[in-house]
């Protein structure tokens, strides 16, 4: 919460000259013409004008102050820009004409970008940004009172008071993740509060795959052309590191819904329309293919119809797209 400043600036020159006048009768009985016209009257004025005035830069922030206040914050050791320490004795006129351009911006930033990374960990916010710190990390997601290292998954999922797990995406997938977890576990245990126990891990992948049947434009090209294009829309659209609709990878832990599936393969250039696809039998088949073990996280509609792959929290797709599953049915 920010610190609310005081207005020291609360008085107008009338207030101020009004009580002027009611302290007369207290310091002299003798001085009874109160009209503007008394040279006494006159002064109050004057001294109302000059108070106002002070109080006015009494309660403003000044560029020294700036200066000193930057200083704090930093240690007696912070310079500038221009190598000018903060504890030296410099001229008041080359203050003020630093602070005042965009030195003054960059230093404010430059502090407040210093008090944002935390140096102690006890909000799952904290937590991802120490992590995310960390060379090598591309995305962490911290998810409070779970043990992800639990090795029996009935448990993993069961709530664990004082227990945090960090779900850690290497931005390289050739950084060995071994290494990159234990360097995240060293700088994230002098962060963290005493009774926390902090567990790293790596995403756990779900296989996915796709059953589609695309309907051409007239002037599309090849069939082969067209199912090799759709094959690395889909492992790119659901890729870990780069896809997602805003191409920054795909979030972990967010479902795929059909309707997103058919708007990534719309985009596909010369691609019509795209209908679902039927076995043998002419029974109709689902978009999306998972292992058995994974069967449950398919979410059907009350009429059996398919609507989305669910993901946990600690997992993202590893999109396994055939193209031989990819039906082009071109107009008659």
């Amino acid at each position: 919460m920010p610190l609310q400043l005081p207005n020291l600036d609360d008085l107008r020159w009338k207030d101020l000259v009004t009580e002027g006048r009611s302290l007369i009768p207290a310091s002299t009985e003798e001085w009874t013409n109160h009209n503007p016209s008394d040279p006494g009257i006159t002064l109050i004025e004057l001294f109302a004008y000059v108070s106002g005035t002070l109080m006015y830069q009494v309660n403003r922030i000044t560029d020294g102050d700036v200066a000193n206040f930057l200083g704090l914050i930093n240690g007696p050791a912070w310079k500038r820009d221009n190598g000018l320490s903060t504890t030296a004795a410099v001229d008041p006129d080359e203050v003020r004409d630093i602070l005042r351009t965009a030195a003054r911006i960059q230093e404010q930033r430059k502090v407040v970008r210093t008090l944002w990374v935390p140096i102690r960990a006890v909000t799952e916010k904290d937590f991802e940004t120490l992590t995310c710190a960390v060379e090598g990390v591309g995305r962490a997601t911290c998810l409070s009172n779970l043990n992800l290292e639990n090795d029996d998954p009935s448990q993993r999922w069961l709530r664990a008071p004082g227990h945090v797990s960090v779900v850690v995406l290497p931005l390289n997938p050739d950084i060995p993740a071994q290494e990159l977890l234990a360097e995240v576990r060293q700088t994230l245990e002098p962060a963290r509060l005493l009774t926390t126990r902090v567990h790293v891990v790596a995403p756990r992948f779900v296989r996915v795959g796709v059953r589609i049947g695309i309907v051409p434009t007239p002037h599309a090209g090849a069939d082969d052309v067209l199912r090799d294009s759709i094959a690395r829309k889909l492992k790119f659209f659901l890729d870990a590191r780069s896809g997602g609709f805003d191409g920054k990878g795909w979030p972990l832990g967010r479902d795929l819904n059909v309707s997103e599936l058919y708007r990534a393969i719309a985009e596909v250039a010369g691609v019509d329309s795209i209908v679902p696809t039927s076995d043998l039998h002419g029974v109709p088949q689902d978009e999306f293919e998972v292992d058995a073990s994974v069967a449950d996280r398919i979410v059907r509609d009350d009429k059996g119809t398919i609507q989305s792959v669910a993901l946990r929290a600690d997992e993202l797709f590893d999109p396994q797209i055939e193209e031989r599953k990819i039906t082009v049915a071109r107009h008659a």
